[in-house]
């Protein structure tokens, strides 16, 4: 039952990290699409609206989240599997 549960956990976690994906690289797909020249340098923060500047910047904390997280779980599972033995 424990193990059902951190399957299903896990499971949950992939969901709703790729929904994130899918959210802050729909934000920026919209940035380039509506980008207006008269507002500042392409891919400049003074183009961006507020909320493209929180999507711009989630993007690049959301991948050193995923990094750390991956690192994680592979130290766990060697301390699990591999060191065990």
């Amino acid at each position: 039952m424990k193990v059902l549960k951190q399957i299903l956990l896990f499971i949950l976690f992939i969901i709703i990290d790729l929904a994130l994906w899918v959210i802050i690289g729909l934000i920026i797909l919209n940035y380039e699409n509506f980008y207006d020249e008269s507002k500042g340098e392409y891919w400049s923060l003074t183009s961006m609206t507020v909320i493209e500047k929180i999507a711009y910047f989630s993007y690049y904390i959301w991948i050193i989240l995923n990094i750390a997280l991956i690192i994680y779980f592979a130290y766990r599972l060697i301390k699990k599997y591999v060191l065990k033995s």
